[in-house]
């Protein structure tokens, strides 16, 4: 494992120093995988976090700020016009599916207060390092098609977000380099009983993150903004495809 670790560290590392001429935010969750980049970069990268006053995500990035003395900048949703965000997602991509609303319209709301051209984000590190909790739960589940979907769907859709702000979004988990050994990036590799993402602790410790940054269980985007309560909240017509 100690090789393939090694390979995946150098990777990261070289996608994340490509950005170094390039004016970066980074979205921000206090978790594994952005903390993991920030680190990386040097703490370079702006963070920037959005979520409602009570969400998960802010007290978890409350927490982080102490921990690693950053100053992320907050933007809570409380007094946001969601619904407007909703109405113009859906004009970028009218097949978007309700449960797709939820982890979108956080990157989406987030862009609009971020004025870096450049948004370094997270993407990939759940479908690469077997991050979803069904990997878990399922031993028999593959991430193939968790992967396909990511490129074919996902992507595609979020370069569109990005080109409605005129912003640029590098993705360092899904880099030329680190696509080029996936295929030897395995389960077992990444999963030990309810501990998943292995390889990228074992390199989070490497880079001398704190193991309480590290080891923090994270919930998906839209559950730790609070974004999927308030989606529970309205009315499924404005879903028209579900």
């Amino acid at each position: 494992m100690q090789n393939i670790v090694d390979n995946v560290y150098n990777e990261l590392k070289a996608a994340v120093e490509q950005t170094a001429d390039k004016p970066c935010a980074i979205a921000y969750s206090g978790g594994l995988d952005s903390s993991l980049l920030l680190a990386l970069s040097g703490y370079r990268y702006i963070p920037y976090t959005l979520g409602f006053s009570d969400s998960r995500d802010i007290e978890n990035v409350d927490d982080a700020s102490s921990i690693l003395k950053i100053n992320p900048k907050i933007i809570l949703l409380d007094e946001i016009d969601i619904e407007g965000y909703i109405s113009q997602l859906l004009k970028i991509d009218p097949k978007i599916t309700k449960m797709e609303m939820g982890y979108e319209l956080v990157l989406f709301i987030l862009m609009d207060f971020i004025p870096e051209k450049y948004v370094v984000t997270g993407q990939g590190a759940d479908e690469l390092f077997y991050g979803y909790r069904r990997f878990i739960d399922n031993p028999r589940l593959k991430n193939d098609t968790y992967i396909n979907r990511l490129f074919n769907v996902t992507l595609p859709r979020e370069k569109k977000m990005a080109e409605y702000y005129d912003k640029e979004l590098i993705t360092p988990y899904l880099s030329p380099g680190m696509l080029k050994i996936r295929h030897y990036i395995t389960r077992e590799d990444n999963i030990e009983g309810n501990r998943n993402k292995l390889i990228l602790r074992e390199i989070a410790a490497k880079t001398s993150l704190p193991e309480e940054i590290y080891n923090r269980s994270k919930t998906a985007a839209q559950y730790g903004s609070g974004i999927n309560k308030y989606l529970l909240r309205q009315s499924d017509k404005i879903f028209r495809n579900e």
